[in-house]
């Protein structure tokens, strides 16, 4: 019997085929561009990431030496679209880190405060989360609002489109800040403060239960088997942490893909005042009867991503000539850290302690003798101090982290995982999981259509090390000289940032009012 997991991510989306013992039987991956029509915008075409997922799903299905039996996806988390009685996609899938629901934000807050906001749903109130956003378009797309007959994420969409009842489990619906994650139903405070109808997203439901069977229409599109069953799967951080086998206090996950996440697991939600203080979330896992904790940085490979494609031309060509991975070579060739130049990777804002939507990215310490590879190795130190800088927020709201577990394609190269232990302190063990994400919610299917008896039982025979890194005592101390200057950067420079962030918008209402 084969699993298909399906993780419908940032910058693209990835289908596995998953045998009974964790082998990969097939996989397909789609990218699709981000859309910036504006500052502090931040979207997809919704049609356009639907294609990238038929074609992902029929390629990994046909391509699998048995045929799929059951499948469930993951998502990433609060992006979300409006669709018609028809299930037609009325706008762009608005991304997490689109910025331009601020204001709502604030109107939410003055409401309700801060503080029960928190208490209620696990989420320190920030204009990523969806309800401000759903606020949003009511508020300057009143027409499209109208016509809209629910707001979907993108797991009860991907359901929808399966011939099924929309559903969203609880770790998605935990990340629309309307959520109440004690009883996990729909936060009536909320929407009343909103002033919108519950009835406008999908039901709540657990991870890991079995929702019904792929219609016959979806299953000729996505070449599927009849009776191919379908559960429910989750946000695609805590679905990597199951993966990662990250379902107790202790271990960390890291998480080096688009974003760079650590993902917490606890038996209680821990809602104390220094964790709000740091705007450290907190939500169901995927795993039945237990809560997550997020630390994150919006930005981690997605700026390697960037820099390949604008300053590594020689470095394709090489790959394409040598069959090697193009990050690897470009990783290779970066000095040993640290060295006297910091890049702060808020190239989307800030992820947490911060949550400041108009940080931007700085190089700080330039000089003429720097390289293009000296840059390299500023990106990947710049993620890891923003990875110590939550690891020091998460311990003061009361969470005990020892260990990481590295996943994610940035857990593949050796020199960034022990530039990681180097800098926080802690080992570092990278597992031997390519796609952790669609391995978490291939246990969540299989474990609902009996291969695993339990999720223990998938964990205990699926997740293995590839590699440990422990931190270098030497290594360990120059870095704590530089992580002194690197934490002075964002607060020095945060003026600064905001006010680029609104020459960026005047800049470009300028320009349009010449057009």
């Amino acid at each position: 019997m084969s699993i298909l997991g399906l993780d419908i991510g940032t910058t693209g989306c990835k289908a596995v085929v998953f045998a009974d013992d964790g082998a990969i039987l097939s996989s397909a991956y789609r990218e699709y561009p981000l859309i910036f029509r504006r500052p502090g915008w931040a979207e997809i075409d919704s049609n356009v990431i639907w294609a990238a997922v038929e074609h992902v799903v029929r390629q990994a299905a046909a391509e699998a030496s048995d045929p799929v039996q059951a499948l469930s996806v993951s998502v990433f988390g609060e992006s979300f679209l409006p669709v018609d009685e028809n299930g037609k996609p009325l706008y762009h899938t608005i991304l997490s880190f689109d910025a331009r629901a601020g204001r709502q934000a604030d109107s939410l807050t003055e409401k309700l405060g801060r503080k029960a906001i928190f208490e209620i749903t696990g989420m320190p109130q920030h204009s990523s989360y969806t309800l401000n956003k759903v606020m949003w378009l009511r508020d300057h797309e009143p027409e499209l609002f109208r016509n809209t007959w629910k707001m979907l994420l993108w797991e009860d969409y991907f359901f929808l489109k399966l011939g099924l009842e929309p559903r969203v489990d609880y770790s998605v619906s935990g990340r629309t800040l309307a959520l109440d994650i004690r009883t996990k139903e729909w936060a009536r405070p909320l929407f009343d403060a909103a002033d919108l109808d519950p009835e406008m997203f999908a039901r709540p439901c657990p991870s890991g239960e079995l929702l019904g069977e792929v219609g016959p229409s979806a299953a000729a599109a996505l070449g599927l088997p009849a009776g191919c069953k379908v559960v429910a799967g989750g946000h695609d951080q805590p679905a990597c942490a199951l993966g990662a086998g990250v379902v107790a206090p202790g271990v960390s996950t890291d998480t080096t893909g688009t974003v760079e996440c650590m993902t917490m697991a606890m038996a209680e939600p821990v809602l104390t005042d220094a964790m709000l203080a740091s705007n450290i979330c907190v939500y169901p896992h995927v795993v039945p009867g237990r809560y997550v904790s997020l630390a994150y940085l919006y930005t981690a490979g997605s700026i390697l991503r960037w820099f390949r494609d604008q300053f590594g031309h020689d470095a394709l060509a090489e790959a394409a000539a040598s069959g090697r991975d193009v990050y690897e070579l470009l990783i290779e060739k970066a000095p040993d850290g640290p060295i006297d130049l910091f890049l702060l990777p808020h190239f989307a804002g800030s992820g947490t302690p911060y949550l400041d939507s108009d940080s931007r990215g700085l190089l700080v310490g330039l000089t003429l003798n720097h390289t293009h590879a000296d840059v390299c190795r500023a990106i990947l130190d710049g993620v890891a101090y923003e990875m110590r800088m939550n690891l020091d927020a998460v311990r003061s709201g009361g969470l005990q982290v020892a260990k990481f577990n590295a996943i994610g394609g940035g857990s593949r190269s050796d020199r960034w995982c022990q530039t990681k232990a180097d800098v926080t302190g802690l080992p570092v063990d990278a597992l031997d999981v390519s796609e952790a994400g669609c391995l978490g919610v291939a246990m969540l299917a299989g474990t609902a259509s009996g291969v695993w008896p339990t999720l223990d039982d998938a964990i205990a025979q699926l997740v293995r090390v590839r590699k440990s890194f422990e931190p270098s005592p030497d290594s360990q101390r120059v870095y704590d000289h530089a992580f002194q200057v690197y934490q002075r950067i964002y607060a020095t420079c945060a003026d600064l940032n905001h006010s680029v962030a609104a020459l960026a918008t005047q800049l470009h209402d300028l320009r349009e009012d010449n057009a």
